[in-house]
């Protein structure tokens, strides 16, 4: 490092290039942040942004030891999101999905107590930890997971209770998100909105689980960049990321059908292990942080609808 020159400092992103967290390492290097990114580019990332402004490594996080590159990199912040996602593959290959996302998290935990300086984990969960919501639900409630995916993440949510508590090496330097569905850009085509967009573009037919009726709180994706740094440097415990806007399936129809002037198609379907409804209380990251969305729900509606090519006539 040339005399007088600041240290740069590092963040490693696992699973750095998936739908979410490829605008989270682009918006870090953009703040200038020496960053780092491990991912297998399996289903749903995003290779195209690997550019030569962040160093890449393409391998799998859940091979056993994976936590040695952590170490040699020896990142400041280590965010941890890797791990199968999807709700529907979870269900058809639980033995595959908890042992995939069982490892991550180990990996994660086990790398973070072994470096030495390391300033903050930040563990990435979501919603469905907490299961059926029959009110909006606060951090310290119990996680009650009810699919096979949810359960890998409380899995990690408990592992960050026991890992922050027996390892004083990373006692009080660890932080947990809990987002709700998060929406835009780069999003895996199984996923509500851009089966939504899908149909308003051509003859797709939306599966309209449950009747529609299913219950969940949305995000715009370019919320998410700024609020992971605001967690990486001053979060110390659980966080819910929502700002409370919520829609059944159905309502999300009408909606978009409202600003485009067009018709979604859909056919029933069901969903074992269906949750009817996920909310949650945001005050904690509101009051002790100072998070305020850069977007609303419609504002980040609208502009998605725009980045797809389909005019909002509303």
């Amino acid at each position: 490092m040339a005399k007088g020159k600041k240290r740069r400092e590092k963040v490693l992103i696992t699973g750095g290039l998936g739908f979410i967290f490829s605008h989270v390492t682009e918006h870090l290097v953009k703040s200038g942040y020496d960053v780092a990114v491990i991912d297998n580019c399996s289903t749903g990332s995003h290779a195209e942004i690997v550019d030569g402004s962040f160093k890449f490594y393409k391998e799998d996080f859940a091979e056993k030891g994976a936590w040695k590159r952590v170490v040699e990199l020896k990142p400041d912040y280590l965010i941890h999101a890797a791990g199968i996602t999807d709700v529907d593959y979870s269900i058809k290959h639980p033995e595959e999905t908890f042992i995939n996302n069982v490892m991550c998290n180990l990996n994660a935990f086990e790398a973070a107590r072994k470096l030495k300086n390391i300033k903050k984990l930040v563990y990435v969960s979501t919603d469905e930890v907490y299961g059926e919501c029959e009110h909006r639900k606060h951090e310290g409630e119990i996680i009650f997971p009810r699919n096979p995916y949810s359960c890998t993440r409380a899995i990690g949510s408990l592992m960050r209770y026991a890992f922050d508590n027996t390892y004083k090496e990373i006692f009080d330097k660890t932080a947990e998100t809990r987002k709700c569905n998060i929406f835009g850009p780069r999003q895996d085509t199984r996923k509500i909105m851009p089966q939504i967009i899908a149909s308003l573009k051509g003859t797709h037919s939306i599966p309209l689980q449950n009747k529609g009726e299913g219950y969940r709180e949305y995000l715009y994706v370019k919320n998410i960049p700024p609020l992971m740094e605001l967690v990486m440097k001053k979060g110390w415990r659980t966080y819910n990321i929502t700002n409370g806007e919520g829609f059944t399936v159905k309502e999300l129809i009408a909606k978009t059908e409202s600003l485009t002037g067009k018709k979604v198609k859909t056919h029933p379907s069901t969903r074992p292990g269906h949750d009817s409804a996920y909310r949650m209380d945001n005050t904690r990251i509101v009051t002790e942080l100072g998070w305020k969305p850069l977007y609303s729900f419609e504002e980040g509606l609208r502009e998605y609808l725009e980045l797809e090519g389909i005019p909002v006539v509303e």
